[in-house]
């Protein structure tokens, strides 16, 4: 899917930790930044 340049980021939210929602196809750059939003969440929860 293409979302006009958007940068994604898949994180669940209300379990004790915030679990990060990857795929195998998804770029690098998509991992990085569910894994910074995880841990900003983690530390503000």
């Amino acid at each position: 899917m293409k979302y006009a340049k958007a940068k994604n980021a898949g994180v669940i939210l209300g379990a004790t930790n915030p679990i990060v929602l990857v795929s195998r196809a998804d770029p690098a750059e998509s991992k990085l930044y569910s894994l910074a939003l995880a841990a900003l969440v983690a530390q503000n929860n």
